[in-house]
């Protein structure tokens, strides 16, 4: 039974961009800044995404609709106080080293780290102009740093990619006042992850929730609340961090059933 959240006002008045809004846990992560009473910009390569939030269509793998997109951002609402880059596609093609094509590595830094890199260079100047700095989260993995028995290869390599960048970000601009975090995150309840266990069957599901200590995966709503707990004041001295929602994952190897 999930746990009902008491809601503040913690991003009142701030200016959110969500990079990759049509998800699922974007979906959530919209729902909750909004009702933390953020002004959300959300962005994603396609339209007709059912939100609330003002939405603009971009593919941010492209410098120059990057600064398109943040040029009419900072025209439209005036500032961004918030950036959270929600890129984050597991391909089915991404198997192990030796039999990953060329193809399929190029489409995994394009998807996952070229956006990280191109929003963060022009959000940057953005946030340090602003008086309180800002707060940039991006998404990160619990694969970071540890091997994965399922073998995505080039998914663990860009993740430890938009690790490195984030620490790196982090350290940099901590005396400009601007943030710089990434959710280490295990797997969520979501379409697309539901996808992809699908194929393994029930056994194969249950198999891999014996390494879970919560045993089961995250919900997008629990995703969220991290994310606005890093947007926020409350994580004022949290910087060049890979702040783990994972359900504990790392520190267990097997848990008995």
């Amino acid at each position: 039974m999930e746990a009902q959240v008491q809601l503040g006002r913690r991003l009142e008045g701030k200016v959110a961009v969500i990079v990759g809004a049509g998800g699922e846990i974007a979906r959530a992560v919209i729902a909750r800044f909004q009702a933390e009473g953020a002004t959300v910009v959300g962005i994603d390569r396609q339209g007709g995404i059912d939100t609330e939030a003002t939405l603009f269509e971009a593919d941010m793998r492209h410098e120059d609709a990057v600064v398109e997109t943040i040029r009419t951002i900072i025209e439209k609402f005036g500032k961004i106080d918030v950036l959270y880059n929600n890129v984050g596609p597991l391909s089915r093609e991404d198997r192990a080293l030796e039999t990953n094509t060329v193809e399929t590595w190029d489409a995994a830094f394009s998807d996952l780290v070229m956006p990280v890199v191109l929003t963060c260079k022009h959000v940057v100047p953005v946030m340090r102009s602003n008086p309180d700095g800002g707060s940039i989260i991006n998404t990160g993995s619990f694969l970071v740093g540890q091997g994965s028995m399922t073998a995505q290869t080039a998914f663990n390599a860009a993740k430890a990619a938009v690790t490195q960048i984030t620490q790196d970000l982090g350290v940099h601009l901590a005396r400009a006042g601007v943030r710089v975090n990434s959710l280490s995150l295990g797997p969520v309840d979501s379409p697309e992850s539901r996808a992809m266990f699908e194929q393994l069957g029930p056994d194969g599901v249950k198999a891999r929730l014996i390494h879970v200590p919560t045993g089961r995966f995250a919900t997008p709503a629990e995703i969220a609340g991290a994310a606005v707990f890093l947007a926020s004041s409350d994580a004022g001295y949290i910087t060049a961090a890979n702040f783990p929602v994972n359900g504990g994952i790392p520190g267990a190897y097997t848990i008995p059933e």
